[in-house]
């Protein structure tokens, strides 16, 4: 009975001292996690405020072409009353001059070469 006893003596005595690196490298993994993550809130923070800049540079930029644009005149249609009283003046050809030109345009097309 002694020797199981001292063997667990022993056990419980070196337990602990195996227990310490064990414990010192789960800190530093939890140490490395929260750089990790305070690293990844850093640049997230840092893109967001890229965005909030840029937004603010092409909303700056609209303002000021907004103000230094040229006013250009407005023009307004305004039908004038001569234009509306005449009556439009279409082409107009005689009877004859017309009974003509068909009589030379048949003629060309009989004499087919």
């Amino acid at each position: 009975m002694r020797l199981p006893l001292a063997a667990l003596l022993a056990l419980s005595v070196a337990a602990p001292a195996t227990a310490q690196p064990l414990s010192s490298q789960i800190q530093l993994d939890e140490l490395r996690a929260q750089q990790e993550a305070a690293q990844r809130r850093m640049i997230d923070q840092s893109n967001q405020l890229m965005a909030l800049e840029a937004r603010l540079r092409a909303e700056q930029g609209a303002a000021d072409l907004q103000r230094s644009a040229p006013r250009v005149p407005e023009l307004r249609y305004e039908p004038s009353l001569g234009a509306a009283a005449t009556a439009p003046v279409y082409p107009s050809m005689s009877d004859a001059a017309l009974a003509e030109s068909n009589r030379r345009v048949a003629a060309a097309a009989r004499n087919r070469r």
